[in-house]
């Protein structure tokens, strides 16, 4: 979902500022920045996005339209409840409040619909065998089977003295992400923490300073410094800070087949030629009108889309890796 998750950021930007509603989007100043007393006004910033990435958007906005009217025509619309069934898996695998910091919660909910609205509509029209579901689930196997095991964010830095400036900080009742934007080695992180599940039952995962920080860290707790390395290696320092905890799991694909089945359909929506001509034929017949000059020609890509591969794979045979 990671694509669809940046598009659909954007989008929450991009629909006041290309429709003529000004700067007046969530979020988003009317100044975004300062450099050296220079403002970058927002409409500056918002320009520039929908050029760059604007049709993206349009498209995939577009594209989730469809195919939820189609699933509601088919009469396997996607329900609140199976909604927030996948809100509650990505809070289980911990990226749920990534994506909202990411996307915003609305946003993240109308592509989460539009996801489950493709599922029930491959669920409708294809088949999952027992032999793919297997395969899917040996592919998903580390969300369901884990020792007991803790989510943290880690500041990773060579330079120790670094993170004693960091560390002080954080006790001083810094916010530990902002802190981490700050010094975190740009090597390993851009924006912040790394964030990690750590398999506590599974001390050869990590290395042991870690495994150990992790273990001792309560919830909501950071770690001293740590260091860790290869022997006559660099050597690295970190600080840790535990944000979930999890018990042991061990499911079979009897617990989870539901889930299982979800993305099961989900492969099955981008590889069984059937299910492709028949969203094509959604994708043709849509009635669409562009009103932003410069993406008219989106139109003409719904009217032409792209034929299965006649070397397409078909469900139940090996497939690819599903999403995550």
């Amino acid at each position: 979902m990671r694509k669809a998750a940046f598009v659909v950021a954007a989008a929450a930007l991009l629909a006041l500022a290309i429709s003529g509603c000004g700067t007046k989007v969530p979020g988003v100043p009317g100044t975004v920045a300062q450099v050296n007393g220079k403002a970058i006004p927002a409409s500056t910033y918002l320009d520039q996005l929908s050029r760059r990435v604007g049709q993206e958007v349009l498209r995939n906005l577009i594209e989730q339209q469809i195919i939820i009217q189609w699933a509601q025509e088919e009469k396997v619309p996607p329900t609140t409840e199976q909604v927030q069934q996948q809100i509650d898996i990505l809070k289980r695998d911990g990226t749920w409040d990534d994506q909202v910091k990411l996307m915003g919660e609305d946003n993240i909910k109308s592509d989460i619909e539009a996801l489950q609205a493709r599922i029930n509509l491959a669920k409708k029209f294809t088949k999952a065998n027992a032999q793919q579901l297997q395969q899917v689930y040996d592919t998903m196997k580390q969300r369901f089977v884990h020792g007991k095991r803790k989510q943290v964010l880690v500041i990773l830095n060579a330079d120790s003295s670094k993170l004693e400036e960091a560390l002080k900080k954080i006790k001083e009742g810094k916010d530990f992400e902002d802190v981490s934007a700050e010094y975190t080695d740009r090597r390993f992180g851009m924006r912040g923490p790394i964030k990690v599940w750590v398999d506590l039952d599974q001390p050869g995962g990590m290395p042991p300073a870690i495994l150990k920080a992790a273990k001792d860290a309560k919830l909501g707790g950071v770690s001293e410094i740590v260091s860790f390395g290869q022997p006559n290696g660099p050597s690295q320092s970190a600080i840790l800070k535990v944000v979930q905890e999890q018990p042991k799991m061990n499911k079979t694909l009897k617990d989870v087949k539901p889930e299982v089945e979800n993305m099961a359909a989900l492969q099955n929506s981008q590889i069984d030629p059937a299910f492709i001509r028949k969203l094509n034929t959604q994708l043709k017949d849509a009635k669409i009108e562009v009103n932003i000059k410069e993406f008219k020609d989106l139109v003409y890509g719904f009217k032409n889309p792209p034929e299965p591969s006649p070397t397409m794979l078909a469900p139940g045979r090996p497939t690819p890796r599903p999403p995550r």
